[in-house]
């Protein structure tokens, strides 16, 4: 989109729980969208109830990780801000797993290769060490607004997020994980 991504703060939002689906299953793009993007993103599952933590603190509540496709429905965005929480709630718009990856199995979260993948192909690729906000601080500076809670999943960012069609096959790729992948169904097509 036109706007610049913010690098003072993480951008925030909450997704339900009707959000949520796994490898395998079924992205639905809206009739309510004419554009929605999916992107691949490294997930952190908290292990621990915790709350106002260090970054230095943060690998402690880590229960692991996992890849994560997180959907949003840009023109619904572009229209208003506001209306980011709507733009990411709508059902199928969260998926994650196939598998918990566990710290002591990451040799360097930081030298992660993330991987948007479409149709196949590769659309973008980055390692985690070059997010704007890296997993520790993600936690710490969520913890210090909510209590996190063991099985909340915190996205870290994306390599690049993609337009998804009807037909398509989006996949999130980590280095030494499963990878994930979901089939796209328009719902206005069907």
């Amino acid at each position: 989109m036109n706007e610049k991504a913010p690098s003072t703060e993480p951008a925030s939002f909450m997704k339900p729980s009707t959000t949520i689906i796994g490898n395998g299953d079924t992205i639905k793009v809206p009739v309510q969208s004419e554009r929605t993007t999916g992107e691949a993103e490294l997930g952190v599952v908290i292990g621990k109830t915790c709350k106002n933590i260090s970054e230095s603190e943060a690998a402690d509540v880590i229960a692991g990780y996992t890849t994560v496709i997180d959907m949003t429905a840009e023109d619904i965005l572009q229209r208003n801000p506001r209306y980011l929480t709507r733009s990411k709630s709508f059902d199928t718009f969260f998926s994650f797993g196939p598998q918990l990856v566990t710290p002591d199995e990451v040799d360097n979260v930081f030298q992660l290769n993330v991987s948007t993948i479409i149709n196949g192909k590769s659309h973008r690729k980055n390692v985690v060490s070059n997010m704007t906000f890296d997993p520790y601080y993600l936690i710490a500076f969520h913890s210090e607004v909510m209590t996190l809670q063991p099985g909340d999943i915190i996205s870290t960012g994306t390599p690049g997020a993609i337009v998804i069609r009807d037909g398509d096959v989006i996949e999130c790729q980590i280095d030494g994980f499963p990878p994930l992948k979901n089939n796209v169904v328009d719902l206005k097509k069907r």
